[in-house]
């Protein structure tokens, strides 16, 4: 696994979740729910690579993520 694959898979879901937050605090929750689907592609990636996140994504956005995921029913 590259050091730098890691790193750039860190900074974006970053960014990911930067978004998320910014489009929340300004009333668009559809565009902050791309964000989240782009910030869970990020978060599977890291998952498949062993690329621990834990402490990368703040608890209301999992929180956000996990309803995105049980409305999706997955």
């Amino acid at each position: 696994m590259s050091g730098q694959f890691a790193s750039e898979l860190r900074r974006g879901i970053g960014e990911a979740q930067d978004a998320t937050i910014t489009a929340t605090e300004a009333g668009h929750p559809y565009e902050a729910y791309l964000h989240r689907v782009r910030l869970a592609e990020l978060l599977d990636l890291a998952a498949q690579h062993d690329i621990d996140t834990g402490v990368l994504v703040s608890p209301a956005v999992l929180a956000a993520l996990a309803e995105d995921r049980a409305a999706l029913g997955r």
